[in-house]
């Protein structure tokens, strides 16, 4: 999707921007990962990511700039919900202010623009917060935002997020490894999510990866992994001839795939990174598929790795879908 690449570039431009900005300790970018509930019937729940960069006036006042990508996913293919054809896609873009009352707690308030795909449009949202700050650069709050074009598009969620001062942008010590020698690593992953189209077709997958470090900031990847999708639906198209006869041929699509990429990952911090991935994903009759999947998430020191992913596949019959991503890398 060139509206996934576009936001991608975004995030590396305001990153660098980050980073000219870094003679000056009061600016920070932050990146986030975003789940929530609908309190509509329309749809059951939301999921994105975001970039924010943000301004401390003082102590106590800060300045943010947001925006991301977010879906939300239908329920029951709009049943009773006929005026939407379409699943809400959108890129919000707002300003907001932080204001700390405590050490770590904080309150927020966001205002701006929504610019929604097909039907939609573009509406004015809002979005109140209540969250914490650590020193340690994670950012987790709770928020309530509103698309006001149409009373469906609201949510009530999490935002989880890490972020960092414009000085945090020199080269970490083997982008986040506990120590300095670039070790090679070896990952495990869990990957539950949803088909992009209907959050009624579940996924379910894992991966094992092996991850390099090439340099500070920067680390290549080999994965292997196996999604399952628990729907199939059937795709129809007709085809015409030089006499104007329509044939028709139907398909199921894929429930199985074992995906094989490469790829690169980006540490904007100690723990946060941006990936991007590439390959082949391998299923039943013929139906192999370019692969592609962007992603970002956290890995920490101990370990752990935590993150989100969109597979996007060329083959019209294999579903794409977006995932969550809960690792463990072991040291080899």
């Amino acid at each position: 999707m060139k509206h996934l690449f576009s936001l991608f570039t975004l995030v590396l431009l305001s990153a660098a921007m980050a980073q000219a900005q870094s003679n000056n300790n009061s600016w920070r970018v932050g990146f986030g990962i975003d789940a929530g509930v609908s309190t509509s019937d329309a749809f059951k729940y939301a999921l994105g990511g975001d970039i924010r960069i943000q301004k401390d006036f003082n102590q106590r006042v800060s300045g943010t700039l947001t925006t991301g990508f977010s879906h939300f996913f239908e329920k029951d293919h709009f049943a009773n919900y006929t005026q939407y054809g379409s699943p809400y896609n959108v890129i919000p873009v707002k300003l907001g202010v932080k204001y700390f009352v405590g050490d770590n707690l904080y309150l927020g308030g966001e205002a701006g623009a929504g610019f929604a795909f097909e039907q939609w449009g573009t509406s004015f949202l809002w979005a109140p917060s209540v969250g914490m700050a650590f020193k340690n650069g994670i950012d987790l709050s709770l928020k309530y935002e509103e698309y006001t074009k149409d009373k469906a598009t609201k949510t009530l969620g999490l935002r989880l997020a890490y972020g960092f001062g414009a000085r945090s942008m020199t080269a970490h010590k083997k982008a986040g490894s506990t120590t300095n020698d670039g070790e090679t690593e070896l990952g495990v992953s869990f990957n539950p999510g949803s088909d992009i189209n209907s959050s009624d077709n579940k996924t379910l997958g894992g991966d094992i990866t092996l991850y390099k470090p090439l340099t500070n900031n920067l680390v290549a990847t080999f994965s292997v992994g196996y999604t399952h999708m628990n729907r199939q639906y059937y795709s129809t198209y007709g085809i015409m001839d030089n006499n104007g006869n329509v044939y028709y041929n139907n398909n199921v699509s894929v429930r199985n795939v074992v995906p094989v990429k490469v790829g690169l990952r980006l540490f904007l911090g100690d723990v946060f990174y941006l990936g991007g991935e590439a390959g082949v994903g391998f299923a039943s009759k013929r139906n192999t598929s370019f692969i592609y999947t962007p992603s970002l998430g956290f890995k920490f020191k101990n370990g752990i790795d935590i993150g989100a992913k969109y597979d996007n596949y060329g083959n019209r019959l294999i579903q794409d879908a977006i995932s969550l991503k809960l690792g463990y890398h072991f040291k080899l």
